[in-house]
């Protein structure tokens, strides 16, 4: 199978708000030799105000992101999805990229009516790169060294990871050179820790995920957050209600006992302190497992494989246990209100039916005349609105000169953070123009003075 190593920068960090404005990826065969290489740039959306920060740290003017000789938001992301199609089936790589890139790749797929889960259907798979660093540098600091940060300490940001690596340095927050530096990574782990490549690669599909965490009565997870220890040792008790892909793994390092004597209230509000009890594993996140047979003797600090396989086997033999853990543990998640905001409505409101699939693209293959009555069919209210917009931006000329004026107001409002958008999510003119001032004497002046129109 083919590799796909992709980066993206944008505006902003918000990932439902901003927009990628820079779009690379190189494809590689199984042995990591490139084959392919794509990059692109869009022009900003027009309710889209950048982060000055954002566009700083990637050496971008904000007079170069709104030249009319850049392609549209709609037309770039037509054509990340044209090429990424053409080069599946494939494992897509990026740096940080499930809780980033990937995030902002699907919203640009969502809003510009694309298939949103390119990356991880259709024989595609993904894992990220950040991961598979941090594991190395843990499990194999021979093979890959962490970075070094200003104070000195260890960091795992892509830059000093490179650099400590010999990785040959680009421009930074380039997306062509970000994919360049990830790459040349995962080829120094690839040729110096065969066997972490192929737990990392195993584990990018999520049937490889649920098949392992449902046969392993134990099993160690390799995870940095939550907790000074990186290697976790867990045993599944139970799946989300709300999302089949979260799966509730219980600690078997921790007070067991003292779990099972509280009730389902106590124990709900234990699983919200830390150290939490019970982790939340995504099976299509790619997490990094093992085996405990495959773990080094030290890593298991004072207990042992015997130990925890002794625990994990009385938990899964008490049903009633592992179910109490389960509501406790549905019940101590955090539910969010449905959005006003159809940016925010890409996963809640649930998957599109196949005629609606079969419409979005069709509305790809139109005349924009076409596509104005093609809006109109959709059964998803998510997608006239999206489809709309996308008329509104693409040929206004189209849209009746009313409702024109409407989505102009709308979009003023929304720049402006006021009137019905008076409590913004997401970069308002005046926060562009606050954070401006808060970079001082970092910026130039011609920096400064593009922002100094905006409106």
């Amino acid at each position: 199978m083919a590799f796909v190593f992709y980066d993206v920068e944008t505006t902003g960090l918000n990932k439902r708000f901003d927009q990628i404005l820079q779009f690379a990826a190189v494809r590689t065969d199984v042995d990591l030799v490139e084959t392919e290489r794509f990059e692109t740039r869009s022009r900003l959306m027009p309710q889209v105000v950048p982060s000055p920060k954002a566009l700083h740290l990637t050496g971008t003017s904000l007079a170069n992101a709104t030249d009319m000789s850049r392609q549209t938001h709609y037309d770039m992301v037509c054509e990340i999805a044209r090429v990424l199609s053409s080069w599946s089936p494939a494992v897509f790589l990026g740096f940080n990229s499930i809780s980033f890139d990937e995030e902002f790749l699907r919203q640009a797929f969502y809003q510009c009516l694309h298939p949103v889960f390119l990356t991880n259907t259709n024989r595609n798979a993904r894992a990220d790169v950040l991961n598979l660093m941090r594991a190395a540098g843990t499990l194999h600091p021979s093979v890959i060294r962490p970075g070094v940060g200003t104070d000195g300490a260890d960091v795992y940001k892509l830059g000093p990871l490179a650099a400590a690596n010999g990785i040959a340095p680009g421009k930074a927050h380039d997306a062509a050179h970000d994919v360049d530096a990830t790459l040349g990574l995962c080829r120094l782990v690839r040729s110096g820790a065969p066997e972490l490549w192929s737990a990392f690669l195993r584990f990018s599909s999520k049937t490889s995920v649920v098949d392992f965490v449902r046969d392993e009565e134990a099993f160690a997870y390799f995870d940095f957050y939550g907790s000074p220890r990186v290697m976790h040792f867990l045993t599944r008790v139970g799946i989300s209600p709300r999302d089949g892909n979260v799966h509730y793994c219980l600690d078997l390092t921790g007070d067991i006992d003292a779990l099972r004597k509280l009730d389902e209230p106590g124990l709900t509000e234990r699983l919200k302190v830390e150290p939490r009890p019970i982790r939340r594993l995504k099976v299509n996140g790619s997490p990094l497992l093992y085996p405990l047979w495959d773990i080094e003797r030290p890593l298991f600090g004072e207990t042992s494989e015997e130990d925890l396989m002794r625990t994990a086997s009385l938990v899964r033999a008490d049903p009633e246990f592992m179910e109490k853990l389960t509501h406790a543990a549905a019940s101590a998640e955090r539910v969010y209100p449905p959005s006003e905001h159809v940016e925010q409505q890409i996963y809640g409101a649930g998957f599109f039916s196949d005629s609606d699939r079969d419409l979005c693209s069709q509305f790809h293959s139109r005349r924009w005349e076409e596509r104005l009555r093609l809006v109109e069919r959709f059964d998803d209210q998510r997608l006239r609105r999206l489809g709309r917009r996308l008329i509104y931006f693409e040929a206004p000329h189209l849209i009746d000169e009313t409702e024109r004026r409407a989505m102009d107001e709308d979009i003023a409002a929304r720049r402006r953070g006021d009137g019905r958008h008076s409590s913004p999510q997401w970069t308002t003119v005046p926060g562009a123009l606050s954070e401006l001032e808060s970079i001082g004497a970092e910026i130039s002046q011609e920096f400064r003075g593009s922002f100094a129109a905006i409106t």
